[in-house]
């Protein structure tokens, strides 16, 4: 409900989500510090005895859903050509969203589904949100540099809120309520950064990139796992 509800605010009144201060840091601007928020008070919530189980699931979700979006990206580029676009889709825009995924999201989800440990699997999944993966390949075939500095910049809050929960097991206690606010608070901005006529240009081929990430991404990750 605050994700839609930012959606249509920038949709409609876009002018009010920029009128400065505290409102348009935190109705607009707000959603990478609050699900930095997030991920700290996860971390805190992961024990280093269950850190093994929680780096198992990372693992094994993060590889398939990598490897799935790479392979169909790849095998379209193969068949197709680099640059082709199959219903609007190109290889590009296959391989950078059928391999990524969105944290935040994936860990409101598994603090009100799953238990501690498929929240912890956030310290590795986290390292595909954004072109880590997509960078590391061209970096293998020497286009570019791999940007380790990013992938730290990025699970070292979750790092940080392990270490505070097992120094001290209030510090876990008083941050666990922290997670369903950040949820709470991060999806507004969140949806601020879209709007329908965003939604409207992306058209079907937009729509068609998302369904067919969750099939060819999604269902054989779920079945693996």
């Amino acid at each position: 409900v605050p994700l839609l509800l930012g959606v249509l605010t920038n949709t409609f009144f876009p002018e009010f989500l920029a009128i400065g201060s505290f409102t348009t840091a935190l109705l607009k601007n707000g959603s990478l510090p609050l699900i930095a928020v997030l991920f700290l008070c996860s971390g805190a919530q992961i024990q280093f005895k269950a850190a093994g189980m929680s780096l198992y699931k990372g693992m094994v979700l993060n590889t398939s859903k990598v490897l799935f979006g790479v392979f169909f990206g790849v095998l379209l580029a193969r068949t197709a050509g680099p640059a082709a676009a199959v219903l609007g889709m190109t290889p590009l825009a296959m391989i950078g969203a059928m391999s990524n995924s969105n944290g935040g999201l994936y860990t409101a989800l598994a603090s009100k589904y799953g238990n501690n440990t498929d929240v912890g699997a956030i310290a590795v999944i986290s390292s595909n949100d954004g072109p880590f993966f997509e960078m590391a390949f061209m970096g293998i075939a020497g286009v570019a540099a791999i940007p380790l500095e990013a992938l730290f910049a990025t699970i070292f809050p979750i790092l940080l809120g392990m270490l505070l929960g097992n120094l001290d097991d209030k510090i876990r206690d008083f941050l666990k309520p922290g997670m369903m606010i950040a949820i709470f608070l991060f999806a507004f901005p969140l949806g601020a950064g879209l709007s329908l006529q965003t939604l409207a240009k992306a058209g079907l081929p937009g729509v068609l990139l998302g369904l067919f990430t969750i099939v060819a991404t999604g269902l054989p990750s779920y079945f693996i796992y």
